[in-house]
């Protein structure tokens, strides 16, 4: 029996790689709507430091994405060690004579929501704090502190704390943000 090609069998075959082509163009469609709403809700959190007389000294956590980022753990790496506190913990910690310097707080922790646009203060020192702008740079590893402010303020050199905020989109894509480099990792 010899397989013949008629009219039919070939617009059927047609029919079906017309059906397949559809199928996979949906689903590289919906893989590419996927990828933008992630992208849509994409947190951006970044360590920094602040510092002016008016103000004194700030230790800042801001969210310059465009979502907001959901934090799942804060902890301090310092000399080999890991502490699970956030920076104003670890500060008092290691230096308990800053309480009396009236230290201003707004806590990091473990399920806190930062908003897109957000900045927190983890820690101010406030107005009498600005002499305590080498203290800090003694203890903490900034990145995005310029060089030059280390050498000004005797404070380069030696082991520094790193603060490392591992957080969520809403989505639940997971990033890490050291104190000691400008770019997030993704995880």
């Amino acid at each position: 029996m010899a397989f013949k090609w008629d009219t039919d069998r070939i617009i059927s075959l047609m029919a079906m790689v017309i059906g397949i082509g559809s199928l996979l163009t949906i689903a590289y469609q919906a893989r590419l709507m996927r990828q933008a709403q992630h992208a849509s809700v994409l947190p951006y959190l970044y360590i920094s430091i602040g510092s002016t007389e008016q103000q004194g000294v700030r230790l800042l956590l801001s969210n310059s994405g465009i979502g907001p980022a959901l934090v799942d753990e804060v902890h301090i790496r310092y000399q080999g060690r890991d502490f699970m506190s956030d920076p104003f913990d670890f500060i008092l910690a290691q230096r308990p004579d800053m309480a009396k310097m009236g230290l201003g707080v707004d806590k990091v922790q473990t399920g806190r929501l930062i908003p897109a646009g957000a900045t927190i203060q983890m820690v101010e020192f406030g107005t009498s704090g600005q002499k305590l702008l080498p203290d800090v740079l003694k203890l903490f590893e900034i990145a995005e502190v310029p060089r030059a402010w280390y050498s000004a303020y005797g404070a380069a050199g030696g082991e520094k704390a790193v603060i490392e905020i591992t957080y969520k989109s809403v989505y639940g894509d997971r990033w890490r943000v050291r104190s000691d480099r400008i770019v997030p990792e993704g995880m």
